[in-house]
């Protein structure tokens, strides 16, 4: 390799790393977490809204179960009623008996009567209940829309650096070897990224220690066009 090739190297780990870095950027942008606060807070407010669109549910059915047998009881009133005073019952003790009977049931009438009255205040509370979680949902629903938007946008902005930064990597690697590419691509997986380190006043810059003077010296004097790896963590060194 000429000392040209081991400077694009050192450009594709330098495109790399910045690809990397713009990769973890796109990963942890703040409208995602954005995104993801203003989806949370809707999935809240939708299950507390079914929630109540459910007691609500089953308070209307009890208020219409009240009401069926209010109707049913009060007919009946009317009918023992009717019976005391038609004459048809003549006897001092079956009228004081049908007189107990329809107090009674007007007694029952009137409890269940006030029963209704608290479901309909029960369901007039919950209606208003509902009706203010979905004014909620609704300004959430169009702040997780506004933040989708964000994060789309973000997103872009950044895959566009993505894009300029590897094509203007594949236009270094090119011109590299392919020994040197596949040495460099099997290191970069086994160095958390970096396999091309400069070697600078007898130190590595990846690891940033020093080679030893044998080391050095047999460095020094290799052909030019030799990979020379850092005898402490492996990558690949390109001499200065």
């Amino acid at each position: 390799m000429s000392d040209d090739h081991f400077q694009r190297l050192l450009a594709v780990q330098d495109h790399d790393s910045r690809i990397d870095q713009l990769r973890h950027r796109l990963d942890t942008l703040p409208e995602r977490a954005a995104l993801a606060a203003r989806q949370s807070e809707c999935k809240r407010l939708a299950e507390q809204r079914e929630t109540m669109q459910v007691k609500q549910l089953e308070l209307q059915r009890n208020l219409k179960r009240n009401e069926d047998e209010l109707a049913a009881l009060e007919d009946r009133t009317k009918r023992e009623h009717n019976r005391l005073y038609s004459g048809e019952v003549t006897g001092t003790r079956e009228l004081l008996t049908l007189q107990e009977e329809v107090d009674g049931l007007r007694s029952r009438c009137s409890d269940m009567e006030s029963d209704a009255l608290e479901l309909m205040e029960a369901i007039e509370g919950i209606e208003s209940d509902v009706k203010t979680l979905g004014t909620s949902f609704e300004a959430a629903d169009a702040e997780a829309i506004s933040a989708q938007q964000q994060l789309t946008e973000a997103e872009a902005a950044v895959q566009a650096e993505i894009d300029q930064e590897t094509a203007a990597r594949s236009a270094e690697a090119a011109d590299v070897p392919e020994v040197a590419m596949a040495s460099y691509e099997s290191l970069r997986a086994r160095m958390g990224g970096v396999a091309v380190a400069r070697l600078r006043n007898g130190t590595c810059e990846g690891c940033h220690l020093a080679l030893s003077a044998m080391e050095l010296d047999r460095i020094r004097h290799a052909p030019a066009d030799e990979l020379c790896h850092c005898e402490e963590c492996g990558r690949i060194l390109v001499r200065t």
